[in-house]
């Protein structure tokens, strides 16, 4: 067999020319920007701003207020925003002009724990036998200090603010924003493109990938949005052959690449985009860093008073966006939960996102199995347990909602009988989601639904899907391993069967 010819040998003619790769072609995502990238960027890039770096103006104190402006006025013509950005201002500026400081919110949730804090007093004085006046003097004084500290907040709400949302002629805002934008905003797509958008968006919703899957449990307008802001931005970086710096204040997973929960950057697919799309590279900056950067780079004053209220504004925010929680701070709380056999509480967490938040106290029983002689009382405590845990370690925040809450009809012949029990409404949409995505169970088996291979008085043997806990009629039995590697069986509807392949993996009849 003749060997092939070394390089060595071949006359310069038939040497072909490769042009080999550097340490970062093709991992750019991965390089830390440079204090130079910075510099080329805010002098000669695309700066673009998302929406909420526009609604969080009306949250600033206004110092701050006129420094983030200022930076804005200086970059001129570098600075753009995308079309849908400025339709999702539009749509959510008198919202939170309704209340810019979240005092209405904090004074809603002072009296539902004044509330709460009221019943459970009541109910701790019954089973004491504490007598009616003494009761009723322990009720007045947690009364009269929530009443005092309710009417403090009160005195800070922003009055001023309601005019601005009837009169756009007042807003000090939008006037700072008028002249600095003028000229500076895109267009918006075109039918077919907007139209192609949407199916786009959706199907990479349902793939889990960026940008945007994190809302695809929002309806298809809202689910789109981020995708919007991204196609727009591929489209106007492409026009201007410009590197492109993205102001924002979201955290999702769907935007920036996390190590160890800390923000690294840009996803890499979507920086990998962006260069096939447009040529160009992709840096993302939160609106705090943006400001410290712009002030060094740009010459001009930005006041540390005012980092330091964009950092505060920021944060407060993701503490109180989906009551505090994550998507994978309240997966890991219901992977807990299931380990350490608290899986009827979990079933009831994510029925909950079904029925509105509200689970029955008949459900409960149902799902659990329980007899009708067994009491409810501490069916709260795992997830209080976890909850606590979880903010301990910073996990999720301190002022995190908690999960999973008794309800009390105080008018009823027991009062002290939780009549069911609600999930925090702030979590419905990440529970959405977490349902959407999850499939916490590896199949073994399966076969055509028997109610004799499960436990009598359960979901299953009632006919009914356990595997969701969605009151659908079950059609199969599985047997699998759920999280923690233990081996449970379950019943499950239709949708288990596609969500699983159950027809493809196991013979299952096709009447079924």
């Amino acid at each position: 067999m003749s060997q092939p010819a070394s390089t060595a040998s071949r006359s310069p003619e038939t040497i072909t020319e490769v042009t080999m790769g550097g340490l970062f072609d093709g991992f750019e995502a991965y390089r830390t920007p440079t204090e130079e990238d910075y510099q080329a960027l805010l002098g000669d890039g695309l700066i673009v701003l998302d929406t909420n770096v526009l609604l969080n103006l009306y949250r600033y104190n206004d110092q701050t207020r006129e420094d983030l402006l200022s930076v804005l006025r200086k970059l001129g013509d570098r600075l753009w925003v995308p079309h849908q950005v400025m339709r999702e201002f539009w749509q959510n500026r008198e919202a939170v002009l309704r209340d810019p400081r979240a005092t209405g919110t904090t004074i809603q949730e002072l009296t539902e724990q004044r509330d709460r804090g009221t019943r459970s007093l009541q109910t701790w004085a019954n089973r004491v036998g504490l007598p009616e006046e003494r009761r009723a003097a322990l009720i007045s004084i947690l009364g009269e200090a929530f009443s005092a500290v309710i009417a403090g907040v009160e005195e800070l709400a922003d009055d001023e603010a309601i005019e601005f949302a009837r009169d756009t002629n007042k807003d000090a805002v939008l006037s700072g924003l008028d002249e600095i934008l003028r000229g500076r905003v895109g267009l918006p797509l075109v039918a077919d493109e907007h139209r192609d958008a949407l199916s786009e968006a959706k199907r990479r919703g349902e793939a889990r990938l960026p940008p945007g899957y994190m809302d695809s449990a929002k309806d298809e307008e809202k689910a789109a949005g981020d995708y919007l802001v991204w196609v727009q931005i591929l489209l106007e970086a492409k026009r201007r052959a410009k590197d492109v710096l993205l102001i924002t204040g979201d955290v999702k997973e769907d935007w920036w690449r996390r190590e160890q929960g800390e923000l690294r950057g840009p996803r890499r697919e979507l920086i990998d985009e962006l260069r096939v799309s447009a040529g160009t590279m992709l840096y993302m900056l939160r609106p705090d860093r943006f400001m410290f950067r712009a002030r060094s780079i740009l010459k001009i004053q930005v006041r540390d008073e005012s980092l330091e209220d964009v950092e505060r504004v920021d944060s407060s925010l993701l503490e109180t966006e989906n009551g505090g929680w994550t998507a994978e701070a309240l997966s890991s709380l219901i992977d807990r939960l299931n380990a350490e056999g608290a899986g009827v509480q979990s079933a009831i967490i994510m029925r909950a996102c079904g029925s509105e938040g509200f689970v029955d106290r008949e459900t409960v029983y149902t799902i659990g199995g329980y007899e009708g002689t067994r009491s409810l009382r501490g069916f709260t405590r795992p997830v209080n347990r976890i909850t606590r845990e979880f903010r301990d370690r910073g996990i999720v925040s301190e002022l995190a909602d908690d999960v999973l809450t008794a309800v009390y009809d105080e008018s009823s012949a027991n009062p002290g009988v939780a009549i069911g029990f609600r999930v925090s409404s702030n979590l419905l949409q990440l529970i959405r989601e977490l349902d959407r995505r999850s499939v916490p169970y590896e199949v073994i088996d399966a076969k055509a639904f028997d109610r004799e291979d499960h436990r009598p008085n359960s979901v299953s043997y009632e006919g009914l899907c356990s595997l969701h806990g969605c009151g659908e009629a079950a059609v199969v039995t599985i047997i699998c391993h759920d999280r923690a590697g233990r081996q449970v069986i379950l019943s499950a509807c239709e949708r288990g069967v596609a969500e699983y392949e159950l027809r493809e993996r196991f013979v299952i009849p096709s009447e079924v």
